[in-house]
């Protein structure tokens, strides 16, 4: 197998952003996979950290409507982003509102 590298942009619509609870469920998401995976806030330009850190995730203040860029680099990257469009969508286990 040979090693895929993935860029992604995904708009995160949580009603209070990517908080604690979120952030936690995105780094849970992300554990089955062996990826490496680098995420940065593109409406606030300057870090880009591992997704696979609850507390570098936090840094990167997502609030609701922030779009984010993932970079995923492995063997298992398609598979990585997949699970990772899949837990987005979802609202990152929590409900997501129309305001």
């Amino acid at each position: 197998m040979s090693q895929t590298s993935l860029v992604a942009d995904f708009q995160i619509n949580n009603p209070n952003g990517l908080h604690a609870r979120p952030g936690a469920y995105l780094v849970a998401a992300l554990k089955p996979f062996t990826s490496e995976v680098k995420i940065t806030n593109t409406d606030r330009p300057g870090k880009t950290v591992s997704a696979r850190s609850l507390l570098n995730l936090m840094v990167l203040g997502i609030k609701r409507g922030h779009h984010v860029r993932v970079f995923i680099d492995g063997d298992d990257a398609q598979q990585t982003l997949a699970a990772l469009q899949d837990a987005i969508a979802s609202g990152l286990g929590e409900a997501l509102t129309n305001e």
